[in-house]
């Protein structure tokens, strides 16, 4: 087993109970720093592999917690990240919450040829079968979430 950070908090699986509620569950915190993004992706593909996730899905999902992350870290004033995976029958659902205060409804914008970064949220609209924001509740911020099939063939 693999070592992990002690700022990393990690929730237990969950035994199922009903097709729509999560089979498994985990939830992490890293700082809301760069070094955070790659410690979040290891931490993810950790319990993916625990639940027999195909590794297509693995390998889009660090995609996507990669991208989620790095948002975090460099577009909100977080200190922390919090990011919590649930695994139905059918669905991998992948959430990232920041303390940011932006704007919600986030939606892809529109990067030129030779620019350098900006086709994050392009990527992650390809790539999942579903994706969006909301606030974070009683926490501030907001949480940025992306769902994808396990049935991909």
């Amino acid at each position: 087993m693999a070592l992990l950070p002690h700022s990393a908090r990690i929730a237990p699986m969950l035994p199922a109970v009903h097709p729509q509620r999560p089979r498994h569950r985990a939830e992490f915190e890293v700082p809301a720093q760069h070094s955070s993004v790659s410690v979040a992706r290891h931490l993810l593909v950790e319990w993916l592999r625990r639940w027999h996730c195909p590794q297509e899905t693995i390998d889009t999902a660090q995609l996507v917690i990669s991208e989620f992350a790095t948002n975090a870290v460099l577009h909100t004033a977080s200190d922390r990240i919090v990011c919590c995976l649930q695994q139905t029958e059918r669905r991998l659902r992948i959430e990232v919450r920041d303390q940011g205060t932006g704007t919600l409804g986030l939606t892809p914008r529109s990067a030129n040829t030779d620019a350098t970064n900006g086709r994050g949220l392009q990527l992650v609209d390809a790539l999942a079968d579903s994706w969006g924001d909301r606030p974070a509740g009683r926490a501030q911020g907001r949480i940025v979430w992306a769902e994808l099939r396990l049935d991909r063939a």
